[in-house]
């Protein structure tokens, strides 16, 4: 007979938004649930992400004069998608995301925001829409988590704006794009909150005004506390444990002990992607590949994963990321890469091909950037890495990465590494090129023919600037076109653009009620997953911000009531 060391009805692996959504709904419908983490902290990938869902017909947009309907969103995955995905778990995401969104609104401190001009990522496909299915979290205050504050995973320091003095939302990417008075207002009423709130100086150095990822976590985080779920941190799943072809259990290493829990109602596996697990992203994805373009979180090496697969789980996927293009800072203390979603949209900058040739446009989702810049590599004119180019203008107006906006002398106060390691700069774009080995003549072609097309206001090669998605992070220009701009005012600055990602998208392969599918397509027993350790609803596609989280949470929610027995108009 076994022998447990603790027994509940529900456990649940990883503390992500998955996770914690899961372990609330679950003890919301009377269950005795467990959470363990691997790491020291809790949030996962979460924490360090936009913290946006995309959720179709989402109860905010009718608020807001938005229309929207699932025949619609369907029409719209089925486009973007091509095929990739199961159209009846699409129709349960379509009908399950809008009632997770306002059970937790009325039961938790969860709340979003709708982003009401922020378009789908394919905004002109039948079914797109121009804004409102994105949501983003509320600014939540830190200071409610009281000490667990400090053990809540958040983006480095150097990551921060003005090393985590400063907070801002996704809806105030307009006016942070925008620069000059707007800018400088927006930083300093951002500044003079931060002083001028004592009590949180007295505790910490770091805004206590959450806004992404971090808010969405602090918001899951309270309302766990305040039903009293615990959360084991520095706890790592070591086995599945399974009874006649169900699994009844988990072994779990906690603080350097094996425990061995009952799970009577379940195992949920949410412990994220493979990001970091060099091994397993050589096997199963295409080269170049390894763990040191991504900005998932550190603990993300894929055990879930082996471990289902261990007890006759399948996979699908394998291959595929949510791929966001990235530039590496050169600062060893840090994590090195640094994701690119706007700079590549600004006017004054392209990228370019070994050859110095543009080769997509710049301004597409940062998913399809990537996988351009996969296709279009080949040893005759690589693509990985590109370059993304830009001048003087470019670099007074706007960031990249680390690098600062900086306009009087911009390259003065930099830091050694920055200046020697992160981008190559050069009066001409003749000089500029034979310093970061493409062809001279090919780079001045290409930015010839592109300031034309700023001009015209018309990207005439590969449509920058055509759609709405493009559009919304995009700057001030005078030109007839906001995503383009001429580079003509030396210097010119290159910095070399990876094929990053902010987690992998492949893993278990689940069905409608997230339980997991071994290789007769038959459910096994007690054993669940969502989020980036399962097979993505999406497919190969990503068809707007928050396509990641907002089936995180809701086959997270999902999960708990088909083990639970709560609400499920799915289950037959």
């Amino acid at each position: 007979m076994t022998s447990w060391d603790a027994s509940v009805d529900f456990l649940v692996v990883g503390s992500g938004a998955a996770g914690m959504t899961a372990a609330l709904r679950a003890h919301d419908l009377g269950s005795e649930t467990l959470l363990i983490e691997k790491a020291a902290v809790f949030g996962g990938s979460t924490a360090l992400s936009g913290g946006v869902v995309w959720v179709p017909n989402n109860p905010l947009m009718a608020r807001h004069g938005i229309t929207d309907s699932p025949e619609a969103a369907l029409r719209y995955l089925e486009l973007v998608t091509r095929g990739s995905a199961s159209t009846d778990r699409l129709q349960t995401y379509l009908e399950t995301a809008p009632r997770m969104m306002a059970t937790l609104a009325g039961s938790s401190h969860v709340h979003f925001e709708c982003l009401t001009t922020y378009p789908d990522y394919h905004p002109e496909v039948e079914g797109g829409r121009p804004g409102g299915r994105s949501c983003e979290p509320a600014l939540f205050d830190a200071l409610q988590l009281g000490a667990e504050f400090q053990r809540m995973r958040l983006p480095p320091r150097g990551k921060l704006a003005l090393g985590g003095r400063l907070t801002f939302k996704i809806a105030d990417a307009k006016q942070l794009l925008a620069g000059g008075l707007p800018l400088a207002w927006f930083m300093l009423r951002g500044l003079v909150a931060y002083y001028t709130n004592l009590r949180a100086r007295r505790q910490t150095s770091r805004a206590t005004g959450l806004t992404l990822g971090c808010a969405l976590v602090g918001r899951l985080r309270l309302s766990l506390m305040e039903r009293s779920i615990p959360l084991w941190l520095n706890t790592s799943i070591k086995e599945l444990l399974t009874e006649g072809g169900a699994v009844v259990g988990a072994v779990v290493e906690k603080e350097g002990e094996l425990l061995r829990i009952r799970a009577r109602k379940g195992v949920l596996l949410a412990a994220g992607g493979f990001e970091r697990n060099a091994a397993m992203r050589q096997r199963y994805q295409r080269a170049p590949i390894g763990a040191d373009w991504t900005m998932g979180c550190d603990s993300n090496t894929g055990d879930a994963i082996s471990l289902g697969a261990a007890v006759g789980a399948t996979l699908d996927l394998m291959d595929e990321a949510w791929w966001c293009p990235c530039v590496v800072a050169p600062f060893p203390a840090t994590d090195h890469a640094w994701i690119v979603i706007f700079e590549k949209n600004l006017p004054g900058c392209i990228v370019v091909n070994g050859r110095g040739q543009r080769f997509m446009n710049e301004a597409s989702p940062y998913n399809e950037v990537v996988k351009s810049m996969y296709a279009a590599n080949t040893p005759d004119a690589p693509a990985i890495p590109a370059f993304l180019i830009f001048d003087r203008s470019y670099r007074s107006r706007y960031a990249c990465g680390p690098l600062l906006p900086s306009s009087a002398k911009p390259d003065m106060f930099l830091r050694k590494e920055l200046k020697e390691c992160f981008f190559k700069k050069d009066q001409t774009l003749e000089g500029l090129a034979r310093q970061i080995g493409v062809d001279p003549a090919g780079l001045t072609n290409a930015v010839r023919r592109f300031n034309q097309f700023a001009v015209s206001g018309k990207d005439s090669d590969f449509g920058r600037g055509d759609s709405l998605q493009d559009r919304f992070y995009s700057g001030k220009t005078p030109g007839p076109n906001p995503n383009l701009g001429p580079l003509e005012r030396p210097p010119f600055y290159a910095v070399p653009l990876f094929p990053g990602d902010l987690g992998t998208k492949g893993g278990l392969r689940t069905d409608v009620h997230a339980r997991i599918l071994n290789n007769r397509d038959e459910p096994i027993p007690g054993l669940y997953a969502a989020g980036n350790c399962s097979a993505s609803v999406m497919g190969r596609s990503y068809p707007g911000a928050g396509a990641t989280i907002g089936p995180a949470m809701t086959f997270g929610f999902i999960a708990a009531e088909d083990a639970l027995g709560g609400e499920n108009p799915c289950r037959p």
